[in-house]
């Protein structure tokens, strides 16, 4: 079939208006990838497999390629929906979520840990904070004051995440853990609690990470309040 070429005209009207990239279809993209991430990442804390670790590093990876690739096409665009700097602080927002992500596998792996229900909740409230950030901007294209107040999931997923941390810092040094061997085992050793602390510090390690992955999730959920009250 012969392809007609463009009108001249059309050319010179691209020129001088090109089409706005959509970038509220891109935070979604990166909303959907850090879901995909969060997933595979609960799915490695359930069973250890090299291969779900594997699997979380490379979603992480092409999140991070993805985040690049929107940020280039942020700076080729001169005309945008809302103000470029809100753009790109979202996208790297979301981005920096990616980080903790890939650190809290690399942590389990180095240091040779099995992930635990503390890990387990703490990962179940970063999806619900992710699915709420996914909620928000795939409503402010329309109705921004409403898109924003999904935000307060994502600060509430934090909040959630920092009890639970404090939480399993108890359950770890609280003493009753202890306890407990000593009743298994009357004949513990001093070795045998140095074990245990070293054991506890390495899963604290994770832990802080998964802490702060929900941290730059609240950052994030943050910048949706702001952008539903500034654009509404």
């Amino acid at each position: 079939m012969k392809q007609h070429a463009m009108p001249f005209w059309h050319l010179i009207w691209q020129r001088i208006h090109p089409r706005t990239p959509d970038f509220h279809a891109m935070l979604l993209e990166q909303c959907d990838s850090l879901i995909q991430a969060l997933d595979a990442l609960e799915s490695y804390l359930g069973d250890n497999r090299p291969e779900q670790a594997a699997m979380v590093r490379e979603l992480v990876e092409q999140a991070h390629d993805q985040a690049q690739s929107h940020l280039d096409t942020l700076h080729r665009t001169f005309v945008t929906p809302i103000d470029r700097e809100d753009i790109y602080a979202v996208i790297t927002g979301i981005d920096r979520v990616f980080d903790y992500v890939a650190t809290s596998v690399r942590e389990i792996e180095l240091l040779d840990i099995a992930g635990d229900r503390w890990m387990q909740k703490m990962i179940a409230q970063l999806q619900k904070g992710a699915a709420a950030l996914r909620k928000g901007f795939e409503l402010f294209r329309t109705d921004p004051a409403g898109g924003g107040q999904h935000g307060e999931g994502a600060r509430l997923a934090e909040r959630n995440v920092e009890e639970l941390y404090r939480q399993a810092l108890y359950d770890m040094f609280g003493g009753k853990s202890l306890e407990e061997m000593h009743r298994r085992d009357k004949s513990i050793s001093s070795l045998d609690c140095l074990d245990y602390v070293t054991a506890q510090m390495k899963r604290r390690e994770v832990y802080r990470h998964l802490s702060n992955s929900a941290d730059r999730l609240a950052n994030v959920g943050e910048l949706l309040h702001d952008l539903g009250v500034k654009y509404d």
